[in-house]
């Protein structure tokens, strides 16, 4: 019998050491020792039960390992990636958030009259958050560090995505009028704007309603005043204002834009208007055409006619902007101002277009990869008129040069020569400016 123990305690070392093995051989084992009459009845019971306590315990132990194994590596509810800003959303996308923001830092040396004094600058420094909550609901604040208090408030919004193709928004943000104007800082082709924009629309507070589509765009909106404009004891100015886009052709490098953009805006308790331009710099502060402030406005309006288009490389934009003060005394008044400019990427690079306006840089080959960046020339041509009637604010009309080196998607270095052919009235009579001046852009 000496055999017999040996066998049944083989068995259950193996039934209570090996539970994954004697769920299947260790009990077909014991059931043909019971059936040989080697192991007694009450021996086999207990084996079976022992074997039997063994399973349970296995089965509970590989589920406590499981479900530990399953917390370790079960993926956070919260994503982090890192492209072009801090991008942040849960697993379902019903939250998302972008951290990002823009520095500029400048330099220019001015020539000719009037004085203007070399010097450097902090252009922008900005940051920004903005993204979705519970999928529809979206939201944008975006800060300009250079500014003190609420005048550094520049995107400061809520927005509703619900509908199929619309957003409704409601906040501080730009009005709808003008290309150069909707083009990011970040983007335009050169350093400033040209001189029509001192017929900027402009942020304030209100709502606007748009749609974007694949070939065409449209918003329209009601606007109170600038987030730091202070009433007093008169009411704030208000005004209105819509925007149009077509593009017949919008390909990755083909693109023909149309558009038109009409802006509307009542004075309020100022009852004046004042409209002016620096030489396409901002360093020196100094306007070359200035209306100084306009007496008696009751309001004004602006139309402003785009076109624009992209053909690889090459790219070609143009506005005309016309602007009539009503005057509660005195002579109504007329101003206007166009440019036309022209850029080509000598690395063969296009520019951006989405939803009627232009966007970023992405180089073919990055600085540090490689490649050499993009390389990019840009030529402009812009005039404005603010002289009318008893009003002499000045006309000029200046050639830009600029050339632009983008060493990845987030860096830009930019050079531009700036000439003022000729300033016509004004205080600044006959003076011809000139401007070189560089700068450094980092924006994520």
């Amino acid at each position: 019998m000496k055999w017999k123990n040996t066998v049944l305690s083989a068995g259950m070392a193996l039934a209570i050491t090996n539970p994954a093995y004697a769920g299947s051989e260790i009990e077909t084992l014991i059931t043909m020792l019971h059936e040989n009459g080697m192991v007694s009845e009450a021996q086999y019971g207990r084996l079976m039960a022992e074997l039997e306590q063994n399973k349970t315990q296995a089965a509970e132990e590989k589920a406590i390992v499981e479900q530990k194994l399953a917390e370790a590596t079960k993926p956070s509810d919260v994503e982090v990636t890192i492209d072009k800003g801090i991008n942040i959303k849960t697993r379902d996308e019903k939250f998302t958030s972008k951290i990002g923001g823009r520095v500029q830092a400048d330099a220019a040396a001015y020539g000719g009259e009037p004085d203007m004094g070399d010097g450097t600058e902090i252009r922008r420094a900005r940051l920004y958050i903005q993204g979705t909550m519970y999928h529809d609901w979206g939201y944008k604040l975006q800060y300009d560090f250079v500014d003190t208090g609420s005048a550094g408030i520049k995107d400061a919004y809520l927005s509703y995505t619900g509908f199929d193709n619309l957003e409704l928004k409601a906040g501080n943000f730009k009005d709808p009028f003008s290309l150069q104007e909707q083009t990011s800082s970040k983007f335009i082709s050169f350093m400033e704007r040209g001189l029509p924009s001192a017929f900027a629309a402009g942020r304030h507070i209100g709502v606007m309603a748009s749609t974007r589509h694949q070939h065409w765009t449209l918003a329209g909106g009601l606007f109170g005043d600038t987030v730091s404009a202070k009433g007093g004891a008169e009411d704030e100015g208000w005004g209105a204002g819509t925007r149009a886009t077509w593009a017949p052709v919008n390909n990755q490098a083909d693109v023909i834009h149309l558009g038109l953009g009409l802006n509307y805006r009542e004075t309020g308790g100022t009852n004046a208007a004042r409209f002016k331009q620096q030489a396409e710099s901002h360093i020196s502060g100094i306007n070359i055409v200035d209306t100084a402030t306009i007496a008696a406005v009751n309001d004004f309006y602006k139309v402003g006619a785009e076109i624009a288009t992209v053909q690889g490389p090459f790219s070609a934009q143009a506005e005309y902007i016309t602007t009539s003060v009503n005057r509660d005394s005195g002579n109504d008044l007329d101003f206007d101002g166009w440019y036309a400019q022209a850029g080509y990427f000598l690395t063969g690079e296009s520019r951006q277009y989405k939803n009627g306006k232009f966007g970023g840089i992405t180089p073919k080959g990055n600085v540090g990869d490689g490649g050499i960046g993009a390389w990019e020339l840009a030529l402009r041509y812009s005039t404005i008129d603010l002289n009318d009637a008893e009003i002499e604010g000045g006309e000029a009309d200046s050639v830009t040069l600029g050339v632009n080196w983008y060493p990845a998607p987030t860096l830009r270095f930019s050079a531009n020569y700036v000439d003022v052919l000729d300033v016509d009235g004004g205080t600044n009579d006959g003076d011809e400016p000139s401007v070189f001046q560089v700068r450094s852009q980092w924006a994520f």
